[in-house]
């Protein structure tokens, strides 16, 4: 990376690279491609790496920024941008939680465009790490859902002690001996993402480089703002998903779709049925996008108290993030199946790979059930209580 850029540079650089991403993205869709040039374009283009500090031979850029970008990859490219999203997270993660070993494995990622994932599904209490004779320990166990890593060079792979019961991080090469993907991914959406789970056994690792991890709590910095950050990029992915739907959709209403004979219009796109069907659609979409810069400026300042921990301002960045998340993941999946009822019978072919939208945000929607976040924004409007800090809140 040469030198810092502002965000509406890193959204023109975000822009050129999800055109690159457009070229191919329903050939890839419909074949199930492994994303593996993608993840190169991201590499080279610099995006990659923009979370990380510029002395780590990164951008530099908040994390406003870098789920800004992540929506816009995601309008184009589901997987790619949830993968972007994923890669960030882990960074973000390494950067804040990381404590002696954060110089180290920042500067190796800024150096050498390593691509990270986690292996950290929280529901997955079963991977034990296990003190060995020659100093450094040995990880047992298998995780879920392990998004991103299939194609990672770096894991952080969530775990406990045996001899101690702590909750720990172990950083992984890929490549360990012992460590192998289950290659067992097969949703209706986000294929490309990868959430394969991934299988441990006796992976050696170094004793350095294992590390506390909380991750619930509401004293320690690192695991407070965690889930503020990963929710509120997983609600900028809907909105991306909510953004593509409504795009394909006008340009395909544009250019394609036959006016309707009742109607009384040569072009489908100057029937006011069809017209105020988009109405209704970017109203929401504006919604959506003026929570998501409220949410975003609260976690941006969440972030920028490190290492001091403002529990009040920590429950007003949950609470706005948390309410962004359930109002863009209802929107994404509501415009992805109406904008059909605009595009018409034709748009259903498979070429088109408009289906896509939809499949994504069904996929990933189901993440943590939205009904319960619901639950903690109520419980906050009616009762003033915040979501007390864990793995989901």
């Amino acid at each position: 990376m040469t030198g810092p850029r502002d965000r509406r540079a890193w959204e023109a650089l975000a822009d050129e690279v999800a055109a690159e991403l457009a070229r191919d993205v329903a050939e890839r869709h419909r074949a199930r491609t492994p994303p593996l040039a993608q993840i190169a374009l991201l590499k080279r283009s610099g995006l990659a790496t923009m979370v990380l500090p510029e002395d780590m031979g990164g951008g530099g850029a908040p994390w406003p920024v870098v789920v800004a970008v992540a929506r816009e990859l995601a309008a184009v490219d589901g997987s790619v941008g949830t993968l972007f999203g994923y890669h960030s997270m882990n960074l973000i993660h390494q950067d804040i939680g990381a404590g002696p070993r954060r110089a180290a494995r920042l500067a190796e990622i800024g150096r050498d465009r390593l691509w990270a994932a986690g292996v950290a599904n929280p529901r997955d209490d079963d991977v034990r790490i296990t003190p060995a004779a020659d100093g450094g320990f040995r990880v047992n166990g298998r995780k879920s859902f392990c998004t991103g890593a299939a194609f990672a060079e770096r894991l952080s792979v969530w775990g406990r002690r045996t001899d101690t019961g702590e909750t720990v991080t172990a950083w992984l090469r890929a490549d360990a001996p012992g460590l192998s993907c289950d290659r067992d991914w097969d949703a209706l959406g986000l294929a490309g993402a990868d959430s394969s789970g991934f299988t441990m056994e006796d992976v050696p690792v170094a004793a350095a480089e294992v590390l506390p991890d909380r991750r619930e709590g509401d004293r320690d910095f690192a695991a407070a703002v965690r889930v503020p950050v990963n929710q509120l990029m997983f609600a900028n992915l809907y909105l991306g998903f909510a953004l593509g739907a409504f795009r394909a959709g006008r340009d395909y209403v544009r250019q394609s779709t036959r006016a309707w004979p009742a109607s009384g219009h040569a072009r489908a796109a100057d029937d006011p049925l069809v017209i105020s069907q988009f109405g209704e659609i970017w109203t929401g979409l504006q919604a959506a996008l003026a929570l998501a810069d409220r949410a975003a400026e609260k976690v941006d300042r969440l972030l920028a108290a490190r290492p001091v921990l403002d529990i009040q301002l920590r429950g007003d960045a949950a609470i706005d993030v948390a309410t962004l998340k359930v109002f863009s993941a209802r929107l994404s999946l509501d415009v992805a199946t109406k904008i059909y009822d605009a595009m018409g019978a034709r748009a259903t072919h498979n070429r088109h790979a408009f289906d896509r939208f939809w499949r994504d945000a069904r996929t990933h929607t189901l993440h943590d059930p939205l009904v319960y976040k619901v639950l903690e924004v109520g419980d906050y409007a009616l009762n003033g209580r915040y979501p007390p800090p864990d793995g989901y809140s």
